[in-house]
């Protein structure tokens, strides 16, 4: 029997689904609170989204029912901008 059973084969050997398109996420936060998610282009925000940090470097992220993942070639990005100075 073998010691690894059962296991899960690494991320780099997982097929890429064929007729698979490339998508964009871009996320824009002011400090430090969401203000847009656009999915390639389209804003969807407000709406209900996650984006997974994994440990290998590689992010991952559910939108709008659409499943992203870097290690597939789609672009996940996070702009960030400061908060405006408070007038006093």
């Amino acid at each position: 029997m073998n010691e690894q059973w059962p296991s899960t084969p690494g991320s780099d050997t997982l097929a890429i689904p064929a007729n698979r398109a490339n998508h964009v996420l871009d996320v824009y936060l002011t400090g430090g609170r969401l203000t847009d998610v656009r999915l390639d282009g389209e804003s969807v925000h407000p709406t209900w989204f996650k984006i997974e940090f994994k440990e290998t470097g590689e992010v991952s992220a559910k939108v709008k029912g659409v499943r992203l993942a870097t290690r597939f070639g789609d672009e996940i990005n996070v702009h960030q901008t400061p908060a405006p100075a408070k007038s006093t």
